[in-house]
């Protein structure tokens, strides 16, 4: 019964995620007052939450959950270069959100080898 709660609910939150991070990626901001490279950790922290929280029913192989969140990353730059927002394509930003949704690949492979108990004691059931 809780399964037939719990995985709808993490899909739609999944979803809501996605929808904030483009609607943030894309409405106009005001960072002064902001160190000048300080968005770089925030844009790797949000892609690599994408991926981390990548509803399981929907998880891919680790290239393509990659390449999904980074090619995400990538056109939200493109658009905020194309649209009249007042904001601009930084090609550093599309950087950070590779690098995010890269660790974000691993601690989801590293998280499920571990779970497997393959990581540390080469699969070995422990006693």
């Amino acid at each position: 019964m809780r399964e037939n709660v719990v995985i709808p609910l993490h899909k739609f939150l999944w979803v809501a995620y996605v929808l904030a991070l483009i609607l943030g990626s894309l409405i106009p901001v005001e960072v002064s007052g902001a160190p000048e490279q300080g968005d770089k950790v925030v844009h790797c922290l949000a892609y690599g939450l994408l991926v981390f929280l990548w509803p399981a029913a929907w998880k891919c192989s680790p290239v393509s959950m990659f390449c999904l969140a980074s090619g995400l990353g990538l056109l939200l730059e493109l658009g905020q270069g194309i649209l009249p927002t007042g904001r601009f394509l930084d090609p550093w930003d599309a950087v950070a959100n590779a690098l995010g949704a890269g660790i974000g690949v691993g601690v989801v492979f590293l998280r499920s080898r571990s779970a497997e108990g393959t990581l540390l004691d080469g699969g070995r059931p422990k006693a």
